[in-house]
């Protein structure tokens, strides 16, 4: 039988799951190229024609097949490309992945996602069949499509919020509740209290009211902290902060988004709990009934009902269903992020790398941590992305092709140990080595090489902090974390 979630009384839980959905939904699609554009309204006057712009994508047929080109026919269940003449035509069901590639006229602000799990910030150059070009400075590199998942476009706040107002419909409360939520996490007070007002008006939900009056109280605190008097400017010596002060990153991920990453890190040999309501099933099996993965009639879609739910998880994975994963609660974590949490999180990063006077704090560079709860899996499962998509001189923190060459480990290592050594900070100390806490160093390995592989992209809209002081001469002028 499936598991069937226990009733409960707060509405919270319910509104994330919602919020995670919608970021998903609304966010992520249009952060890459893969958006069809949008059809005239019926009846609407046609619009003169013009050109239709070459659509180029990268395909993964296989772990070991790949190929990219310019589409010259497609449906639901194929597609064709063609490249320096050469057609190949492919079913989708056979394939692992269809990339759409960015068009960009001039140098662009992207991000590039690595197959290794890190990503990297960019000035995009060009996005292209055999590499991604991007700009650093006058000078240009690259970097090769095989160690290339996908490239995104980096969208601002302003876009992000506009994307989920227009997925979200006026007479859907919750849901407006939820973009409420998640403005308040972002400390965007003033930006919630204009959605709460009209849905206070509207609702009268009681976590609505309850939302307005900590934005009124972060507004009225923030207002009462401004300097009075002084000179037009309105600043005072004596209030005005230091100019290098700047306030600490409070993003963490959200309930729904820690599911996800289970989602994505689930181990159908040491499979974790799930649960999954069986009307989220049944939308699976209609919406993709025409699949031959798919039992036909209803008994076999009952029996899959009845019996063991990493069934259906397997299933959507097969389907590649992304829109199904954030339905399916992962309620135990998978064996990876269990040797995660006490390998890595809680058995030595928190404790030597997290401080308010290391990554924690105003000088963590271009590598910030957050030091909250440790029991707090929002906390741990940010740190875990800030760790997967970081970067420190061009080389991804954890890396999953040689875990030992990962900067995790290796600014960890003493000095004479490491092949990359930390730069040399004030209070910078080594965690573990050949005679300092091997047992530290294995098990930090192994949480590595227990990750899923090929790693996944989370479709999660996060960025890891970059606190790199603009000050020349100080340790993140260099782009280097500072301790």
């Amino acid at each position: 039988m499936l598991e069937m979630p226990t009733p409960s009384s707060r509405v919270s839980r319910v509104l994330v799951t919602l919020l995670g959905a919608m970021v998903v939904a609304a966010l992520f699609g249009a952060f890459t190229a893969d958006d069809p554009p949008a059809l005239p309204p019926q009846g609407a006057p046609a619009a003169a024609p013009e050109a239709a712009k070459a659509r180029r994508v990268h395909l993964l047929i296989n772990r070991k097949d790949e190929a990219g080109g310019v589409v010259v026919y497609e449906d639901e269940k194929q597609i064709s490309i063609e490249r320096e003449g050469k057609r190949r035509d492919f079913q989708k069901d056979d394939l692992l992945d269809i990339i759409q590639l960015l068009d960009v006229t001039i140098p662009t602000q992207a991000v590039v996602f690595r197959r290794d799990g890190s990503s990297i910030q960019v000035s995009l150059l060009a996005d292209d069949f055999d590499a991604v070009r991007y700009a650093v400075g006058r000078s240009q590199r690259t970097i090769p499509r095989a160690e290339v998942y996908r490239v995104g476009l980096v969208r601002t706040f302003e876009e992000r919020l506009r994307a989920l107002k227009e997925s979200i419909h006026p007479d859907d409360m919750a849901r407006r509740l939820a973009l409420c939520d998640w403005l308040m996490s972002e400390r965007k007070y003033t930006e919630a209290r204009a959605e709460l007002l009209p849905l206070v008006a509207d609702s009268k939900l009681p976590e609505a009211v309850a939302l307005l009056a900590r934005a009124d109280a972060q507004l009225a605190l923030m207002a009462a902290k401004k300097p009075q008097g002084g000179d037009a400017s309105g600043k005072t010596p004596e209030t005005e902060s230091p100019p290098d002060a700047r306030p600490l990153p409070t993003r963490l991920l959200t309930a729904a988004e820690v599911n996800l990453i289970r989602v994505y890190e689930i181990d159908f040999d040491n499979p974790p709990r799930v649960i999954i309501e069986p009307s989220d099933a049944r939308a699976l099996f209609e919406e993709f009934s025409a699949s031959p993965r798919v039992p036909p009639d209803a008994a076999g879609r009952n029996a899959m009902l009845e019996g063991d739910p990493m069934q259906i998880v397997r299933l959507a994975f097969e389907l590649k269903a992304r829109n199904f994963y954030p339905k399916i609660r992962v309620t135990s974590e998978p064996a990876t992020l269990v040797k995660y949490r006490g390998a890595v999180h809680d058995g030595w990063l928190l404790a030597n790398c997290a401080t308010s006077r290391c990554h924690g704090g105003a000088d963590a560079g271009k590598f910030f941590l957050s030091n909250g709860e440790r029991s707090d899996e929002r906390v741990r499962y940010t740190n875990l992305l800030n760790l997967l998509l970081g970067s420190s001189q061009d080389l991804p923190l954890v890396n999953f092709s040689d875990p030992n060459r990962s900067i995790l480990v290796q600014y960890a290592l003493p000095t004479d140990e490491a092949e990359i050594p930390h730069p040399a900070v004030k209070g910078w100390k080594p965690v573990f080595g050949r005679k300092l806490a091997p047992e530290k160093l294995r098990a930090t390995l192994q949480w590595i090489a227990s990750m899923y592989q090929p790693r996944p992209i989370y479709p999660i809209d996060y960025q890891p902090p970059d606190l790199r002081a603009p000050q020349p001469g100080t340790p993140g002028d260099s782009q280097e974390p500072t301790r």
